[in-house]
């Protein structure tokens, strides 16, 4: 009777033996990439769970097992986890891309050059499909409409354009219908801030009323003042011939060219 006695006793301390608290190992937490799935919280020592690779992360090597010890610990974390690349994008024409990294929750940046305008997203983050969020954007440029023409001027275009806006960097040359002359920048720029670089003026410049050569004439000249680009014409009396330019022309300083000579043949 009695060693029957001592079974049940040990049968009945078996029933109410506990695991205690620093025999339990706790949940490991997300480390690296990698983590468990299910909810549950406490692992009994012997326990084995096998870890998986965190959404945007793939695995790489090692292996998945965690067994959890006597003595509350799990064994070592082997597991190799590596986050997902997304493709590499080129930036876009006229623009940049700014990025440090091109993987799983990596940024990156887009800019246009000066004259551009960015249309589209600014950024676009790789997502743990290993795609991006945002297509690159566009950098456009800036557009201007016709310049101004100051009066008695004129612009020669670089080249043959229609419409009424043309693109940054397009541009020409004022040019000023004589007798005026230009005052200012010649060349005009349809700038980045969408407007054309300052005309310029037109002033009216004149020369003094020519004067005669020694052995030689004024040929059908006008005795009056001349405007910029108008010319009058030299002759010498004979037997004397005549030494440099036939014609000499009101230049924009408001003086005349060089004046020809009349020589002995």
């Amino acid at each position: 009777m009695r060693p029957v006695l001592q079974l049940l006793l040990l049968c009945v301390t078996g029933l109410f033996t506990s695991v205690s608290p620093e025999n339990v190992c706790n949940r490991p937490p997300p480390q690296d990439g990698s983590e468990i799935a299910g909810g549950q919280m406490f692992f009994q020592p012997g326990t084995e769970i096998f870890l998986t690779c965190s959404q945007g992360y793939k695995a790489t090597g090692g292996s998945r097992r965690m067994v959890c010890k006597s003595n509350g610990e799990w064994t070592a974390r082997e597991l190799k986890c590596s986050p997902r690349r997304c493709p590499a994008l080129d930036p876009p024409e006229n623009g940049k891309v700014h990025f440090n990294n091109i993987v799983y929750q990596s940024i990156i940046r887009f800019s246009c050059d000066e004259g551009f305008v960015l249309h589209g997203n600014e950024s676009s983050e790789c997502l743990h499909t290993g795609q991006w969020s945002n297509p690159p954007p566009e950098c456009k440029p800036v557009m201007c409409g016709l310049p101004d023409i100051p009066p008695f001027a004129k612009i020669v275009y670089d080249r043959a354009f229609k419409g009424s806006v043309v693109e940054y960097g397009f541009g020409g040359m004022y040019e000023c219908l004589p007798p005026m002359v230009l005052v200012g920048e010649k060349r005009a720029i349809c700038g980045s801030d969408g407007f054309w670089t300052r005309p310029p003026a037109c002033r009216l410049v004149m020369c003094p009323v020519p004067s005669d050569i020694e052995n030689g004439f004024l040929s059908f000249a006008e005795q009056r003042e001349y405007g910029y680009k108008e010319r009058v014409r030299y002759g010498c009396i004979k037997p004397f011939v005549l030494e440099g330019p036939m014609e000499v022309e009101c230049e924009a300083s408001g003086t005349w060219s060089r004046k020809p000579t009349c020589r002995q043949p």
